[in-house]
């Protein structure tokens, strides 16, 4: 403001321009020099309607060139993207061997379900029902294996994107932060085995069908919610 006055009802149009360069670090592999990218980018904001709201645009060029600087090799980051891999490696294999001991759990629960059905229909002549046999069957263990195998294949797209072979951030993000959550659910059922915390869990065991019913009625008014704002308030917002 000291150099520069700007009278608003007088302003029509203003171009701001600039210069940008990046390095597209998927295409580095062994020796080979990576590409360098050249952004031309200008920010127009355009009052000439004077109907008190600036509208902006943005246009950006790119010009894709070679670069010419071997820096990027033999870092300090380097090393510590080998030690990340190595430590991916070792949450895999502990992953795996809780996805086949869970895995082989539930394989016998269910083998004792069958012999347990076919007891009752042999000596007692009578078919157990579902619920009864859903017992067999620990919960648990299900969300363990679901947590090891959404661990796993975020680990996998993590290492790759580490190696430059993908970009998928998005799909890795959401398999990781999802098995974090049930990782951390998982840690509930130990406390299962103090008294005290173990009438909680059974009492949000007993509850969790009506809470879920509950979400559902309450996730309509939300979901109403969420679109009316997105209506509403969505040509406001640049996102």
């Amino acid at each position: 403001s000291s150099f520069f006055s700007l009278e608003f009802y007088r302003l029509i149009q203003v171009e701001i321009s600039f210069k940008l360069k990046g390095i597209a670090l998927q295409t580095i592999h062994a020796r080979e020099l990576p590409d360098c990218y050249a952004f031309q980018n200008t920010i127009t904001f355009n009052n000439r309607a004077h109907s008190g709201k600036i509208k902006v645009y943005f246009d950006s060029d790119t010009d894709i060139q070679e670069c010419k600087d071997w820096h990027i090799f033999n870092s300090v980051l380097q090393k510590n993207t080998q030690y990340i891999l190595v430590f991916d490696g070792f949450v895999i294999l502990s992953c795996l061997a809780s996805l086949i001991l869970c895995t082989r759990s539930i394989v016998l629960a269910w083998r004792l379900q069958r012999r347990f059905v076919n007891f009752f229909l042999e000596k007692h002549k009578r078919r157990v029902c579902y619920a009864d046999r859903l017992e067999f069957l620990n919960g648990w263990y299900v969300l363990v294996i679901i947590s090891d195998v959404m661990t796993i294949i975020g680990s996998i797209l993590k290492m790759e994107i580490k190696a430059k072979n993908l970009t998928s951030y998005d799909v890795c993000s959401i398999l990781l932060g999802t098995s974090t959550l049930f990782v951390w659910v998982g840690v509930i059922r130990y406390l299962g085995y103090f008294q005290t915390y173990n009438v909680l869990i059974l009492t949000m065991q007993a509850s969790l069908p009506k809470v879920l019913r509950f979400c559902c009625c309450a996730g309509m008014i939300y979901l109403g919610y969420t679109f009316c704002g997105w209506i509403v308030l969505g040509p406001y917002h640049e996102k």
